[in-house]
């Protein structure tokens, strides 16, 4: 089985960009990737009430996908079947034995994400391919945000003679009763009484990486920054963002641009005002500067808080939004943040 890092690689230094050669998506407005990007570019949700309860007795809503038969792992074994197909089939052959494969999933500490759960979803990915994959592959389970250190794994792999190919995996699902129960004792889901709260939602997403050349045309990734934050949700600790901005900064400088030159920023906010206050602090800081706003990308507005799975989710998104002509620009902002403190930036251009 893969292991499972707890950060960046040591030795990571400077940033070679990485490319996007293929992507798949499967969620709640969508099963493939190019459905699901048709929906979130026209606002499309799929909020529904859910068969899951607050403590008034009212029924929650949900961004669920239609797998009424399927729960629990196995649940969330098919989707990522089907992201992971979407993206094999994208027409750049996989070949596992010179592929990493990285999975970015839930933190530690709620509810299912023993290693077991964590094996399992490799097991899942691996039963798609004829070999296993390259002995690099690797577990982050950290997250939102979790996926700036599985990008700096990807990159340290990709410098071995060995390595030509990342699969990098995202794969969540928030709609279960032991899940479901945890945020609903932490005031932190939409519901009665809580109207600054989150949509649940489940999804996958998978990337096929590689280093960029001169010649590759599609999305890049230029920048990646990494930081830790003290304060978390239950705001024991004031949050000043300081994590996030030092993210953010990170990218920007491994990416050798200055906050002016981006044309708009995509984020994982679902609607929790922890969150928002510091994403609204960090941008704040670093635009000081310029004093102009940029327009937002947030796909959880239609698809609900996906975990582990919001950042490849928002990447592959992007990965088709930004080759088109009505592309909100060429250059954006990523940034993503976990429960537990992680934060993480990314800076990506369409070439």
């Amino acid at each position: 089985m893969s292991n499972v890092p707890d950060k960046r690689p040591a030795a990571a230094g400077n940033w070679h960009p990485l490319v996007i050669h293929a992507a798949g998506m499967c969620c709640a407005v969508g099963y493939r990737l190019a459905a699901a990007s048709c929906a979130l570019r026209a606002g499309v949700d799929h909020f529904r009430e859910s068969s899951f309860i607050d403590h008034s007795g009212k029924s929650l809503l949900a961004a669920q996908l239609d797998f009424e038969d399927l729960w629990g792992p196995q649940r969330l074994a098919q989707i990522v079947k089907m992201a992971v197909a979407d993206c094999a089939g994208a027409g750049n052959a996989i070949d596992p034995a010179s592929t990493v494969l990285i999975l970015t999933a839930a933190e530690r500490g709620r509810p299912h994400t023993e290693v077991d759960n964590f094996e399992r979803l490799y097991r899942e990915c691996q039963a798609l391919f004829d070999t296993p994959f390259h002995a690099g592959s690797a577990v982050f389970p950290h997250g939102r945000a979790g996926i700036g250190d599985a990008l700096w794994h990807a990159q340290s792999q990709l410098q071995l003679d060995s390595v030509e190919r990342v699969l990098l995996v995202g794969a969540d699902s928030l709609l279960d009763a032991a899940t479901i129960e945890h945020y609903l004792g932490q005031d932190r889901l939409l519901c009665t009484g809580n109207a600054s709260g989150f949509i649940p939602g489940e999804g996958a997403a998978a990337l096929l990486l590689g280093v960029a050349g001169p010649s590759d045309t599609g999305l890049h990734i230029v920048g990646a920054g990494t930081a830790l934050e003290s304060a978390k949700p239950d705001g024991e600790i004031p949050n000043r963002a300081i994590g996030l901005t030092a993210a953010m900064r990170e990218a920007l400088a491994l990416a050798d641009l200055p906050a002016n030159a981006l044309d708009f920023r995509a984020n994982d906010q679902n609607g929790e005002t922890f969150f928002a206050k510091e994403a609204a602090n960090a941008y704040a800081r670093l635009m000081v500067d310029d004093g102009t706003g940029l327009p937002i990308v947030q796909v959880a507005d239609c698809i609900g808080e996906t975990g582990g799975a919001a950042g490849p989710m928002t990447l592959a998104f992007l990965s088709t939004l930004m080759s088109r002509d009505d592309a909100p620009g060429e250059r954006a902002l990523l940034h993503f943040a976990s429960d537990e403190g992680q934060r993480a930036a990314l800076i990506v251009e369409y070439r």
